[in-house]
């Protein structure tokens, strides 16, 4: 009887500790959310989004290079670094299971996951941007690709392990070739966890700074032409936030608000269109 109340004891208190735990980073968590609502939502006007940056020191103007710039960067990373992902984690799921090699990659995508993104900045910077003597989006681009890569790939890789080998068995008794059962059935089966697995992504790059200083840098001026300097919202909001500027410092808490609500919207709108398509 002792021994049963020793464990219901232990039990309680590991759980109460555990709440309280996730309560004192849910508090956080609540506190700078809201932190960055109450100040981005009170900052926010058209200008910000149709203008572009006033002299300093000079009150009005807007963030709309900042803008452009990151939706060109985060693009183009995202249509590098999640098909390369995603073809990763199949080979190493479907063709590579079980081998010697499979393993290696596992380890060194995980290390990748932990490096720190100024480490694969500087990396990017010496071999894509001072070689040609100036910086460029397209570098920005490929270090935000880099750090989407082992995310995806370790994600899709899990769930495609996770699908049941004899759904694969099935559609190989009805004469289904390898590629079609992966592309048809396994796929479809991982489907939700994949997406979020690029979706998790997405909105790690989407916050990501120190890798731009060093490749796409920054632009004070409108510009889309990825073989030069291309400013980002991320690079303006730490430039801004560290500025002596009042009009600098609404205009970064807005645009935090903006990059926040970005990845709200991006998570919801995947989730409704795994609902919509695999039902």
């Amino acid at each position: 009887m002792n021994v049963v109340l020793k464990r219901k004891i232990e039990g309680m208190v590991a759980i109460s500790l555990s709440t309280l735990a996730a309560l004192f980073g849910l508090f956080w968590l609540v506190f700078i959310l809201g932190d960055v609502l109450y100040n981005g939502i009170s900052a926010l006007n058209l200008d910000l989004f149709l203008n572009d940056p006033a002299p300093a020191g000079v009150d009005g103007g807007g963030l709309r290079n900042a803008f452009a710039g990151q939706l060109l960067i985060t693009l183009f990373a995202t249509l590098i670094g999640v098909p390369i992902g995603v073809l990763g984690g199949t080979f190493l799921a479907e063709y590579a299971r079980g081998k010697g090699i499979s393993k290696v990659i596992g380890v060194l995508s995980d290390i990748m996951v932990s490096v720190p993104s100024i480490v694969i900045g500087t990396f990017v910077y010496a071999i894509l941007v001072r070689p040609l003597g100036h910086f460029n989006g397209w570098a920005g681009s490929i270090a935000l690709a880099i750090i989407m890569i082992p995310v995806v790939l370790r994600t899709t890789e899990d769930m495609l392990s996770m699908v049941p080998w004899t759904l694969r068995e099935a559609a190989f008794a009805l004469g289904a070739p390898y590629y079609k059962v992966i592309i048809q059935v396994v796929y479809r089966g991982a489907a939700s966890g994949i997406l979020t697995g690029i979706i998790l992504s997405i909105a790690r790059v989407a916050g990501e700074t120190a890798p731009l200083l060093f490749t796409s840098f920054n632009n004070a001026y409108f510009s889309v032409n990825m073989n030069q300097p291309v400013s980002s919202l991320t690079v303006t909001i730490f430039q801004y936030a560290m500025g002596p500027y009042d009009s600098w410092h609404t205009q970064a808490w807005a645009a935090a608000f903006v990059i926040t609500v970005f990845v709200l919207i991006l998570t919801i709108a995947g989730r409704l269109i795994i609902k919509w398509r695999y039902k």
